[in-house]
Formats: C-alpha cells, sequence, structure tokens
C-alpha cells in the first residue's frame, strides 16, 4: 500500500518538475565546464586583468579562430544569461569581457535537451559591447554599429541577430540594423 501511494506521488510530481524553469549554474559550474570543453581553453599566459580575479574569472581562448584572430576574454559568469528556446533547447550565454572599454566582445554558448550536461554550442563575435539574451523563446544577440562621427558612448544603429540552436550547434536565423534610440534631452 506504501508503495502505491509512493509511485502515485511520484507520478503526480513528474509535470510540474518537467515545467520547473533551470536552476541557473553558480560561477564555479560554469568554470568547471569552460574547463571540461575541449574548443576553449583557460589560457594562464594572459595578465591577468585589474577588473578580475584570474581564479573567479579566467582568462579564455575560443580554439578553431580563424587564422590571424584570435578570440576571448575574462569569463564573467555573473553575467551569464540561462533560457529555454521554443525549440526546448536550455542555453547557457556565458560573456568574457576583453578587460578593456570595448566591454564584451564574445560570448560563448553552452546548450542542452532535458537533464543531460551542457555542450558547447558555439561562440556569437561582436565590434563589442555584446549583449546576449533569451527573449520570446530566441537567442537575440545585440551589439552597437558605430559610424565614423558616432562617440564610443553613442552609437548610430545596433546589429540584433537572433540564434537557434540545431543539432547542439549554434546557428544564426535572423540579422537586422535597427536604428539607435534617440537620447532623452
Amino acid at each position: 500500500m506504501v508503495r502505491k501511494a509512493v509511485w502515485a506521488l511520484t507520478f503526480a510530481l513528474v509535470p510540474s518538475l518537467a515545467l520547473a524553469s533551470p536552476t541557473a549554474l553558480t560561477p564555479s559550474q560554469i568554470i568547471a565546464l569552460v574547463k571540461a570543453t575541449p574548443q576553449l581553453k583557460i589560457d594562464r599566459s594572459v595578465p591577468p586583468s585589474s577588473a578580475f580575479d584570474p581564479k573567479s574569472h579566467p582568462y579564455v581562448d575560443v580554439l578553431g579562430a580563424p587564422e590571424g584572430q584570435a578570440i576571448g576574454g575574462y569569463v564573467t559568469s555573473e553575467l551569464a544569461h540561462q533560457g529555454t528556446l521554443t525549440s526546448g533547447y536550455e542555453v547557457l550565454a556565458v560573456p568574457l569581457d576583453s578587460g578593456g572599454s570595448g566591454g564584451v566582445f564574445t560570448q560563448i554558448v553552452f546548450a542542452r535537451r532535458g537533464h543531460v550536461s551542457f555542450v558547447y554550442a558555439g561562440h556569437i563575435d561582436s565590434a563589442g559591447h555584446l549583449g546576449v539574451q533569451v527573449k520570446g523563446g530566441k537567442l537575440v544577440a545585440t551589439s552597437p554599429y558605430y559610424v565614423a562621427k558616432d562617440p564610443n558612448c553613442c552609437p548610430s544603429k545596433f546589429i540584433v541577430a537572433t540564434y537557434t540552436i540545431r543539432d547542439n550547434k549554434l546557428r544564426r536565423t535572423t540579422q537586422r540594423m535597427i536604428p539607435a534610440p534617440k537620447p532623452s534631452p
């Protein structure tokens, strides 16, 4: 009798467990995920930034970049964004901060379906100040687009790109330019 009650309770809870929102990873879990990813390498030869502790914000190289290009930055796991896409993939976007005035040029993206471990899906690059969030079930990346007269504070436009995950790989689905909002007086 007790066994039947336990099974009934277990099956009653299963739907609510499946709909629960994803549990955010801790900074140490994100660093462990980076360490376990063959496409990423913690680079201890890069001098530590005065803004980041190398233990909690290690410098990471994204391997496989085109020749002559270096892609990487300091892991800023406290700014990571996690959410679920309409495709059912849960994604985790982790900013890599340059340590300079451009801030985040790259975000590394991990994905999973169900209760398996996250896997590296790819990275998103920009010319700086890159923001990535899950909005409306899509992974949305926004970065400024500057013309010659624009000061660093005030781009003329923004590049907005949407991404999805297919077969555990990051794929861009759209990209457009939108005008920057006019500053209020």
